[in-house]
C-alpha cells in the first residue's frame, strides 16, 4: 500500500471541475449499488473513478456468456464467478483504497431495509421489477435517495432520482402495486409489466420475432452495450449530483425523467409528463 499513488494524485484531474470540498464529499459518500450488471456495473466503475471510496455491492448472480456483450465488469476470465466478488476485485484495481462491502444475496422484502440502511445513495440496477419495488419502498421508508434506471429495446432508456420528498417510485411509474402489500401474486403481476414493455418496444423498432420469443420465455431481454452504458453513465452523474449538492446541478427528481433514445434527436432529454407520472409499459 505504501507504493500506491495518493488519493490526491489519482483524482487530480477532477479539480477544476470539482472543488476540493466537493471531492471530499465524494470521497466520504456511501453508495449502494443493487445489481452490477449492464447498468450497475458501469455505474459502480464511474463511482470509483469519480473518487467515491465507500461502496456496497449487492448481487446474487454469477457472470454468464450473455453478459459479455455489454457488462463492463464481465470478461471471459470471470465467467461463472460471483458478480459482487468480481466487482470488488476489479474496482480495487482502480483505487485499492476503496472500501467495498459485498453481499452475494438478492434483495428481498425481508432483508431490504437491513441491507440498504447504512448508505447515502442507492442505485437500483436490478432487472427484476418486483425487486425494484422492494428497493425503492425500502429507500423511501429509510429516507435515502435512490436512482431508478431502465433500458428498453431497441435504443431507449431512462434515469430518475427519488427522494423522501419527491413523487414516490410506484406513483411516478403508475405501478399497479401502489399502496398494496407486495404478495407473491402481486409480484408476478409486477414482473409481467415487462411483457407489456416488450410488446410496446416493437412499435419503437425492436424485432417482433424477438418480442414473441421473449414472451414465450425463449429469449432474454434485449440490450446492446452503448445503450446500457450511457444509462449507467447518466446514473453515475445523478449520484454525483446527489452527493455534492451543488445548487446549479439539480438532480432529475421524479416525476421528471431523464429520457434516452439513441435513435432520436436529441438522444438525451429531461422530460415531464402531462399528469406527473409515466406509463411504465412505454419506458
Amino acid at each position: 500500500m505504501n507504493n500506491l499513488p495518493s488519493y490526491e494524485a489519482i483524482f487530480d484531474r477532477n479539480y477544476g471541475v470539482l472543488t476540493l470540498e466537493e471531492q471530499e464529499k465524494l470521497r466520504k459518500a456511501r453508495v449502494t449499488v443493487v445489481g452490477v450488471g449492464g447498468v450497475g456495473g458501469i455505474t459502480a466503475i464511474q463511482c470509483v473513478r469519480m473518487g467515491i471510496e465507500n461502496l456496497h455491492i449487492i448481487d446474487g448472480d454469477l457472470f454468464v456468456p450473455s453478459n459479455l456483450n455489454r457488462q463492463m465488469l464481465s470478461f471471459v476470465g470471470n465467467l461463472g464467478r460471483s458478480k459482487a466478488e468480481e466487482a470488488e476485485r476489479i474496482l480495487k484495481d482502480i483505487n485499492p483504497r476503496v472500501k467495498i462491502k459485498i453481499t452475494t444475496d438478492f434483495i428481498t422484502k425481508e432483508n431490504a431495509e437491513d441491507l440498504l440502511s447504512q448508505t447515502d445513495v442507492i442505485l437500483d440496477g436490478t432487472d427484476n421489477l418486483a425487486f425494484r419495488v422492494i428497493v425503492h419502498r425500502a429507500a423511501y421508508k429509510l429516507g435515502i435517495p435512490s436512482v431508478w434506471i431502465a433500458v428498453t429495446p431497441p435504443f431507449r432508456g431512462g434515469v430518475m432520482c427519488l427522494s423522501p420528498t419527491s413523487v414516490p417510485y410506484e406513483k411516478a411509474l403508475k405501478h399497479l402495486s401502489l399502496g398494496k402489500e407486495l404478495t407473491d401474486e402481486l409480484e408476478k403481476q409486477v414482473i409481467a409489466i415487462k411483457d407489456e414493455r416488450a410488446k410496446f418496444s416493437v412499435s419503437k423498432g425492436a424485432l417482433a420475432d424477438w418480442a414473441d420469443k421473449y414472451l414465450r420465455g425463449e429469449k432474454a431481454w434485449a440490450v446492446i452495450s452503448p445503450v446500457a452504458n450511457i444509462v449507467g453513465l447518466l446514473a453515475s452523474f445523478e449520484i454525483m449530483k446527489l452527493v455534492i449538492r451543488r445548487p446549479d446541478l439539480e438532480p432529475v427528481y421524479s416525476p421528471q425523467l431523464l429520457h434516452v433514445d439513441m435513435a432520436s434527436n436529441p438522444m438525451v432529454s429531461i422530460q415531464t409528463s402531462s399528469d406527473g407520472s409515466w406509463d411504465y409499459t412505454k419506458l
